[in-house]
């Protein structure tokens, strides 16, 4: 089977030129010069070959797309950054809506909102934002989308204190399965922003709005690279930290391997290590005292503490996850992080098959788990931590290896202390269906997507 072929064969059974000549944007099709990269995404393992990319300059054209779309019963993939890791942002032999056109940010700093466009990313936010000394939660890598990252939830440095970045999602502008143009806020079409709030797809959404909160003054990181042997003691004292962690912290310790750069020993150079970091909301000064107790120490080989603008953290991790490598990633959220769990993970580390690979643990405390369980579809906030297990490679013949790895590791630390669902930014590719995901809120979920996209032409990035 030959994929560019069936994509050429599809668009050839198409009246392009009529979806073509409605759009302000380009319309481009596995014909064109252009195709080949523009059927690429940020995940270099995801390999798609539609039928036709539409990129959008306004919202008329996202309902000519839908319109086209449904009239000729083509799938539809959403793309905005681009950044699905799952894929969910292309969709072989079906219609790419591309939403990259659509970017702009306005602030009202009086109201403390932010009306955000389909195409921004995370960086455009927060330089916008900070320039009225303001912030919402986004993620922790700048050139993420705004639409895609929100959608899946939206966990970042923030969260402790103010929850997802779907939490801080108070309106929308949809363009439904059925080509209805409409706006969700906690008033109108209430069960769509519902969804919206970490559901995944639910139509092209074509504007975000976003509660702000004042943010006027550097924030605090810190970290400390040991040797993995160390984990365990350093994660029970983890747990005892985060039974009373304030919201102003957000401390989420990792297993990696050490990077061969000029930072570190060159005796320590790809040894597996046990890295405690942490970010502080609250001002600088009070954030050094808070992180005392994991800066430094007898065993420490690396030690870094900085005040930064929150725009500098926020790009502080872009070189390391690089557009066109491999991705493949999943989440285990527990009740509790039991001794077992840290021995499993420690293992895990010492036998992956990248160096590139992590394994991150994101606390649920603060305002994420104060959420009610009408803030959204997300579930597992009453977790301590989530285990996000993060393969990254180069090497194309690696794929099978790295995603087993993924799995494999899971499946190890899974157990009575696990909970049902997990975070959709990190859900484990398109296999999982939204019975994983959602657990007991997945049929909810499932109502208000067949209510407003009854011909299911959307290809949902969990079933």
């Amino acid at each position: 089977m030959d994929p560019h072929r069936d994509a050429l064969s599809t668009a050839a059974s198409l009246p392009l030129a009529t979806l073509s000549n409605r759009l302000a944007g380009d319309l481009v099709t596995p014909d064109d010069g252009e195709y080949a990269g523009a059927r690429r995404v940020w995940n270099g393992m995801v390999n798609e070959y539609p039928a036709a990319i539409a990129y959008c300059k306004r919202v008329d054209d996202v309902t000519a797309a839908i319109a086209f779309a449904r009239d000729h019963g083509l799938a539809v993939a959403v793309r905005s950054g681009g950044h699905s890791v799952a894929g969910a942002s292309v969709v072989s032999g079906g219609l790419v809506v591309d939403c990259s056109g659509l970017e702009w940010v306005r602030v009202d700093p009086e109201d403390r909102i932010a009306r955000v466009g389909a195409g921004a990313d995370w960086g455009l936010v927060d330089r916008a934002t900070q320039s009225f000394g303001l912030a919402t939660p986004g993620g922790v890598v700048s050139d993420t989308g705004v639409a895609g990252l929100t959608l899946g939830g939206g966990t970042g440095y923030l969260s402790p204190k103010h929850g997802f970045a779907a939490d801080n999602l108070r309106a929308i502008d949809v363009v439904t399965g059925r080509g209805e143009r409409l706006t969700a806020t906690p008033d109108r079409n209430e069960d769509l922003l519902w969804a919206a709030r970490g559901g995944g797809t639910v139509g092209v959404v074509t504007a975000f709005e976003f509660d702000l909160h004042p943010l006027d003054h550097d924030v605090l990181y810190a970290e400390s690279w040991l040797p993995a042997d160390r984990a365990a003691e350093v994660l029970r004292e983890y747990r005892r930290y985060q039974e009373a962690a304030p919201d102003e912290a957000c401390v989420f310790p990792s297993f990696a391997r050490v990077p061969p750069t000029p930072e570190f020993p060159d005796t320590r150079h790809g040894d597996p290590a046990v890295v405690v970091a942490g970010v502080y909301a609250g001002e600088p000064a009070a954030g050094r005292d808070e992180f005392e107790w994991f800066v430094g120490g007898a065993d420490t080989f690396r030690t870094s503490v900085d005040a930064m603008p929150y725009v500098d953290l926020q790009s502080m991790l872009d070189a390391d996850f690089p557009d066109g490598r491999r991705y493949y990633w999943k989440a285990v959220p527990l009740a509790e992080l039991r001794d077992d769990a840290i021995r499993e993970l420690r293992r895990a580390t010492e036998r992956a098959p990248s160096d590139l690979s992590t394994i991150v643990l994101w606390p649920m405390h603060g305002a994420v788990g104060r959420a009610g369980d009408d803030a959204g579809p997300i579930v597992g906030r009453d977790a301590s931590v989530v285990v996000n297990v993060e393969a990254a490679w180069d090497d194309p013949t690696a794929t099978a290896a790295n995603v087993e790895w993924v799995r494999e590791t899971c499946r190890a630390v899974e157990g009575d202390a696990s909970l049902p669902g997990t975070l959709p930014n990190f859900a484990g590719g398109t296999d999982p269906d939204a019975d994983d995901v959602y657990a007991d809120r997945a049929a909810r979920l499932r109502e208000v997507r067949e209510r407003y996209d009854p011909d299911g032409i959307f290809t949902y990035e969990r079933g």
